[in-house]
């Protein structure tokens, strides 16, 4: 039986990125991936910062070779517009950033880059078209069974690694509470557009609150050439409470809100709308402890208030190699401490991005928030205060 230290299960960003650390560390690993790239993936295509900055860590040139690739469109702002019409928008190009702080790019391209940068004579191997079947802890290590087109076989590893999105592979084969209750858990919808028009020219991410949707709100992020990827997300309570059928609403955002109309005058659809499940930030998640750690999707990585979640897949990829790494030090395999720092280093993010989702439920509360963000001194502050950080982090 084939032995290795580790075994990632899932060659999305976070189980790529968590293989770049692994090769960085020189630690012995396996990636799994059922699939083969490129391939798609439903998703928003927004890349935040952190994204960056992950990128960064695994190495300067990755992070330059990535700003510069094909199919990476950089954005300079976002754009919040309230359920009264009036916008919050904010735009960086003017701030000294070699980078864009915020890209766009299909999943398709962005997983292909990912994969397609590690190294070749590296720690670790990829195997593509090759499925996790079973996983069997044992008292030194974790058997894996996958299967591929040779037939079934198996693996033994020192720790396994969830990083396979939200459907639970590893979680049900170890047994784990798959955790998704409804105020945790987002239901959106993405539709790719040819022709939208009326972006920005620093190419920001716009968000609308719309008051038909909200709890939630519709996006429309550009995308290379000319299209888009568009969208609309909304916390899986406030549609099971409302019976909310996503699918007939988003026409209906986009026919009757004066604003998001204008922008779709000229498009075309270049697909149906495919729906996923987006599991929200919970310390609820059991995402680390003997031997096993979740990561990206997999163990609910997603920000409560916008749905952003690469970056913070990514970030639990690049926080889980460090407590991998003192685990083989130690010959103490258990990853709790990988759950308690990524509870720590989100916590505030958490606490905020639950607040706000709050305030969707009020649209004259949400009215009033952004509002008072637009004031001049109020923007002004905040405006400067992402600038500070985001320098530190680039």
């Amino acid at each position: 039986m084939l032995s290795t230290d580790v075994c990632i299960v899932g060659g999305g960003p976070a189980g790529a990125t968590l293989s770049h650390f692994l090769h960085k560390r020189h630690i012995d690993h396996v990636l799994i991936e059922k699939d083969a790239f490129p391939r798609d993936k439903i998703c928003g295509d927004g890349i935040t910062l952190d994204v960056l900055n992950v990128l960064l860590r695994i190495d300067p040139a990755l992070r330059h070779k990535f700003a510069t690739a094909p199919g990476m469109l950089p954005s300079w702002g976002f754009c919040f517009r309230a359920p009264n019409g009036k916008e919050l928008r904010y735009d960086f190009r003017d701030d000294g950033f070699e980078y864009a702080p915020f890209y766009t790019a299909r999943r398709l391209e962005l997983d292909q880059f990912l994969i397609e940068t590690l190294p070749e004579n590296g720690s670790g191997e990829l195997w593509l078209n090759t499925k996790v079947t079973d996983l069997e802890p044992k008292a030194d290590g974790v058997e894996v069974a996958y299967q591929n087109h040779a037939g079934h076989h198996r693996l033994k590893a020192k720790m396994v690694i969830g990083a396979e999105g939200e459907k639970p592979v590893v979680t049900k084969a170890l047994g784990l509470p798959h955790y998704r209750q409804k105020p945790n858990l987002i239901a959106a919808l993405r539709v790719y557009y040819q022709g939208v028009t009326g972006f920005n020219e620093g190419n920001h991410l716009e968000f609308f609150f719309d008051k038909k949707l909200l709890p939630g709100y519709f996006w429309a992020f550009p995308l290379e050439n000319k299209s888009a990827n568009v969208g609309l997300g909304m916390v899986s309570t406030a549609i099971s409470k409302r019976k909310v059928n996503l699918k007939k609403l988003l026409p209906v955002v986009m026919e009757q809100n004066p604003h998001v109309k204008v922008m779709f005058e000229e498009a075309e659809a270049l697909e149906k709308p495919k729906g996923w499940g987006l599991p929200t930030l919970t310390k609820a998640r059991e995402i680390g402890g003997n031997r096993y750690a979740l990561i990206g999707d997999a163990g609910g990585m997603i920000e409560p208030f916008t749905g952003k979640g690469i970056g913070t897949g990514m970030m639990s990829a690049r926080i889980c190699s460090e407590h991998i790494a003192e685990a083989l030090e130690t010959k103490n395999y258990d990853l709790s401490s990988y759950a308690d720092h990524m509870y720590r280093y989100y916590k505030s993010e958490i606490r905020a991005g639950y607040a706000l989702q709050k305030t969707l439920q009020f649209p004259p509360m949400l009215n009033s928030v952004i509002g008072l963000s637009n004031l001049g001194p109020v923007k002004n502050w905040s405006h400067q205060k992402m600038v500070r950080e985001w320098q530190r982090w680039m």
